[in-house]
């Protein structure tokens, strides 16, 4: 379990499937969240895809259920994890009601210095909707800066939207003095 100051990161349990699911496939967050085309995805086939992710763990790829004050509100996670060049990326996606209230934030915090305290991440990097304002300042917040501008690169909502490179290495999150590493635990 991660705790941050208002955040808790835990593993997802089969039996936070359905909250899950009624959080994250919500349109606008799916929107929000997706790579992809935004396709209704039932309860059964999250749960399916839970137990084969159970049985056969993917190796690049560790997802948290995010909880604050008792009450599971998201997932976020460490994705495209590359032990080799100690790189990963980053995805969140907290239930509406959630947004603009600094838990996200938090969260996003805490996992990235999971990546550098204990997976030894140099870099971990995320792709953001160019105008989703407050998602690009909660990151800026953290200490992403914009690393490039992926023109047309999402279609959104109908057309077609910029997307935003961003990422935090090391070396600028212990300078920041985030996290454990700022304060000389690493």
């Amino acid at each position: 379990m991660l705790r941050g100051e208002r955040a808790v990161l835990r593993p997802i349990q089969r039996v936070d499937l359905p909250r899950l699911w009624e959080l994250l496939e919500d349109f606008e967050v799916a929107v929000l969240s997706e790579t992809g085309p935004v396709v209704p995805v039932s309860l059964a086939r999250y749960e399916a895809r839970f137990d084969q992710e159970a049985a056969e763990p993917p190796r690049d790829q560790t997802w948290f259920a995010v909880e604050t004050d008792g009450e599971l509100i998201g997932q976020c996670g460490l994705h495209r994890v590359d032990h080799f060049n100690r790189r990963c990326e980053l995805g969140i996606a907290l239930g509406r009601a959630y947004w603009g209230k600094g838990v996200g934030q938090d969260a996003v915090r805490t996992l990235v210095d999971y990546a550098f305290t204990h997976l030894n991440m140099n870099r971990v990097a995320l792709q953001v909707l160019a105008d989703d304002a407050r998602a690009v300042g909660a990151y800026r917040k953290v200490g992403f800066v914009e690393e490039g501008r992926l023109r047309q690169q999402a279609w959104v909502r109908g057309r077609f939207e910029d997307e935003l490179l961003m990422a935090v290495v090391r070396e600028d999150w212990k300078s920041l003095g985030k996290g454990r590493l700022g304060t000389g635990e690493s």
